[in-house]
């Protein structure tokens, strides 16, 4: 029987919230931050609404500040933060992978939104480089051709198609090379200007 309670125990779900209020471009907004710990997956999400609105209702957007899933041996991490400069709200996110978490991704991405003078929130652009799984965990996947220099018109098309659905998925363009360690030092500054924030 303890066993049984110490296994109910493992699932129990944690749940939070914070609740801050802003004004963006003479509009007001509750941003909410929800803390959850459920089956192997905790974090916490802010979720963005009008200043009254029913937070049953669908947010205008979410955004994910921390997470963590899976077991001792492999992780994925997800890890976030954001800026509110006028009416103009900058979202800077690292993926990363410990242990044998070989199919999460692993990258950064930067995304830009603006609140318009009618108080909506539009996405403006975005840019990433995202491994969506560490090298050789399938030596068939298009991914190869990232890591490796395509050199057939098949192997450029597979990289494209690859490029293609991280995009999508992601929403942002892909990066490379320089410009994503570029990418990658801005993401690291901003989780970085956002630790020595919440230790002050």
């Amino acid at each position: 029987m303890k066993n049984f309670y110490l296994f109910l125990l493992s699932f129990v779900f944690v749940y939070s919230q914070d609740i801050n209020q802003t004004s963006i471009n003479n509009f007001s907004y509750e941003i909410v931050y929800s803390t959850y710990n459920e089956y192997g997956d905790k974090g916490t999400e802010m979720m963005f609404y009008r200043k009254n609105q029913n937070h049953d209702e669908l947010p205008l957007f979410t955004f994910t500040l921390e997470n963590q899933s899976g077991g001792c041996s492999e992780k994925s991490i997800q890890a976030g933060a954001y800026d509110i400069n006028g009416s103009k709200l900058t979202f800077y996110t690292h993926w990363d992978r410990v242990g044998k978490a070989y199919a999460s991704p692993q990258g950064d991405r930067i995304q830009h939104y603006e609140v318009d003078n009618n108080g909506t929130v539009h996405f403006i652009d975005g840019l990433l480089y995202i491994e969506t799984e560490a090298k050789n965990y399938d030596t068939q996947s298009d991914i190869q051709f990232l890591f490796n220099i395509p050199k057939t018109l098949e192997e450029k098309q597979k990289l494209k198609e690859y490029i293609k659905r991280v995009e999508q998925t992601f929403k942002g363009h892909f990066v490379r090379d320089k410009e994503a360690d570029t990418l990658h030092q801005k993401v690291d500054k901003a989780l970085m200007e956002k630790r020595k924030t919440r230790w002050k």
